[in-house]
């Protein structure tokens, strides 16, 4: 089995998705609906975990890193931006080495107040997508 490509057969049995032994690979990422709250459609709870492991978002535990803490807060509009230059750019530079923001595909103000205000708010309007690049939504919108 590639490790790269995680693949998962499972069931939903009383609103969790079961794992089927011998699914997972060592070098995947652990299945853990009491750390990660998962959709209760196997189908799409497959694919979120899919998508968390490509992306790097849950870890062999099965809990978020600190890339998915990040996102998730991204995600939800939850993260305040810095108010100054030098915090705004230790904000930007996490967010570049966690790999959520790339200004190589997208292109920020020059300031990095105003930067992390911009990708703060397209990532919570879904604009931005994990790979730092625009979404279908947001190339509709900026371009």
């Amino acid at each position: 089995m590639n490790t790269r490509n995680i693949l998962i057969a499972g069931s939903l049995v009383a609103g969790a998705l079961v794992l089927s032994p011998g699914t997972a690979t060592a070098a995947a990422c652990a299945f853990d609906p009491n750390r990660v709250e998962y959709s209760d459609d196997a189908k799409i709870a497959k694919r979120q975990h899919r998508t968390y492991c490509i992306y790097r978002l849950i870890g062999r535990d099965g809990a978020f890193t600190a890339k998915g803490r990040a996102w998730i807060d991204l995600r939800n509009g939850a993260v305040r931006p810095a108010g100054t230059a030098g915090k705004a750019a230790a904000q930007l530079s996490r967010y570049r080495k966690l790999g959520l923001w790339n200004p190589n595909r997208i292109e920020y103000s020059d300031s990095p107040v105003r930067a992390v205000k911009q990708f703060t708010t397209w990532y919570a309007k879904g604009y931005i997508a994990l790979s730092g690049g625009w979404t279908k939504r947001g190339q509709a919108r900026f371009r």
